[in-house]
């Protein structure tokens, strides 16, 4: 996880995702470009650190006896599907080039976004391929609108648009070529999530997530917390030795990343396990949420923000715990709009 995050950073401070256009006229097209293909960039990675962080808050539904406890590692591997690894470049209606046809004035000549790129768009995302793609502007719609605004919009003489040089319109067409970002080639997401849990009364159990802050250099202090906690059903269910633990529970896990990204994450889960000796099989429903904040610098365009809400919206989880003496090892598969395995290993006492 800790590469992840290293790769994200360098990637804000260093890489920027837009078309290589200049010019004070299109500061705010570029802005909603540097936006929107941030947002398409990083939307598989909200979703997969919800996926990641969601899981392994619980391994048996049975809270823990009055000052029982856990504490464990769990550490859980989200596989990203081929839908999170492209995404189509966002390109705007509108696009304003300057172009200065020789007399020393320059124009904007507005150029249609869906005429000027009409093929393919596919971009990696941030799982995705480690190639750049290009998107190639199409050069004789460009020229022929260059030549038509210029004519017919400011009223620029035809004999100085026909003597434009080939080599000006060319160089303008260039420009509007656009190189899409690079992927970092990841096809899933480890996360490790240190977790601690005590009962108390009244068959509660509170938990506690993550480690203590850690400091990354340039890429800033990255700090990684959570809580949560689930109480008993059975209390309530009047059916003397009902023959499955139920539990309904609740965690928030949160994620900060200097100045650039600060992610929060929440499941609610109602939990089912059945236990018989050494072994206890468990699992149980979540309804999530995920959200990501990202602030960064633009090489070109200053700072950058922008809020992503990830697509985790509903899980399944199914797993098996054994328990030897105080060891506990237990492994559950979590479905939602990812998929991920979960693996814990811990010391637990009543």
């Amino acid at each position: 996880m800790r590469n992840t995050i290293r790769a994200i950073f360098i990637l804000f401070t260093g890489i920027s995702l837009m078309i290589p256009l200049k010019g004070q006229s299109l500061q705010e097209t570029l802005e909603m470009m540097a936006r929107e293909n941030a947002k398409g960039y990083l939307g598989p990675v909200v979703t997969a650190f919800g996926t990641g962080v969601n899981s392994g808050t619980f391994r048996k539904a049975k809270p823990h006896g009055m000052l029982g406890f856990d504490v464990t590692l769990n550490v859980s591997a989200t596989v990203i599907p081929d839908a999170g690894l492209e995404y189509e470049f966002f390109i705007p209606g509108e696009i304003t080039l300057p172009f200065d046809p020789g007399n020393g004035t320059t124009y904007d000549i507005v150029l249609d976004g869906d005429q000027l790129y009409p093929g393919d768009r596919t971009s990696s995302t941030f799982f995705g391929e480690a190639k750049s793609n290009t998107i190639e502007a199409a050069g004789s719609y460009a020229v022929n609108a260059i030549k038509d605004q210029l004519v017919n919009t400011y009223g620029v003489s035809q004999v100085i648009v026909d003597n434009i040089p080939a080599s000006d319109l060319e160089g303008a067409v260039s420009e509007l070529n656009i190189k899409t970002p690079k992927g970092f080639n990841f096809p899933g997401l480890p996360m490790f999530i240190p977790q601690a849990s005590v009962g108390l009364p009244m068959d509660i159990e509170i938990t506690l997530r993550g480690f203590p802050n850690l400091d990354l250099g340039n890429a800033g202090e990255l700090s990684f917390y959570g809580f949560g906690g689930k109480i008993g059903l059975n209390q309530f269910i009047p059916i003397p030795l009902f023959p499955v633990a139920l539990s309904a529970g609740y965690y928030v896990t949160g994620l900060k990343l200097g100045d650039v990204i600060e992610s929060n994450h929440s499941i609610m889960t109602l939990q089912a396990s059945k236990s018989i000796p050494f072994i206890t099989v468990y699992g149980g429903i979540g309804i999530e949420n995920s959200s990501m904040d990202v602030t960064y610098e633009h090489p070109d365009l200053g700072k950058i923000e922008f809020s992503l809400d990830g697509k985790n919206k509903f899980r399944t989880i199914a797993g098996v715990r054994l328990k030897l003496a105080l060891l506990s090892i237990n492994a559950d598969y979590n479905v939602g709009e990812y998929k991920a395995l979960n693996i814990g290993v811990g010391l637990t006492l009543r």
